[in-house]
């Protein structure tokens, strides 16, 4: 994920399509979301809202959302940059496992 200008726009990227979805409905109440499914990785994007604190909100409400989950830490981009966020502790037993062929 490679967006080098500055925008108002915010890229979370979700490993699991559900996951993402869950995302997206979460968001899309308090903010323009649009989900893209990718062969990789789906990439949850949200617009920022005029509010000079919008960003600190939604990154607080995806921190809640992490820990909801059970994923431990998800990668997001803002403004050219990427990050990581971490929060709560991984559930092991819901990871996704490998089919052996």
């Amino acid at each position: 994920m490679r967006i080098t200008e500055l925008t108002d726009v915010v890229h979370f990227e979700i490993a699991d399509l559900a996951a993402a979805v869950r995302l997206t409905r979460r968001l899309a109440p308090r903010w323009t979301v649009s989900l893209h499914e990718r062969r990789d990785v789906n990439v949850v994007t949200a617009r920022l809202r005029q509010h000079s604190a919008d960003l600190a909100v939604l990154l607080r409400d995806l921190e809640a959302w992490v820990e909801e989950e059970s994923l431990c830490a998800i990668r997001f981009e803002v403004d050219g940059r990427e990050y990581v966020l971490h929060a709560g502790e991984a559930d092991w037993r819901s990871a996704p496992r490998a089919r052996c062929a």
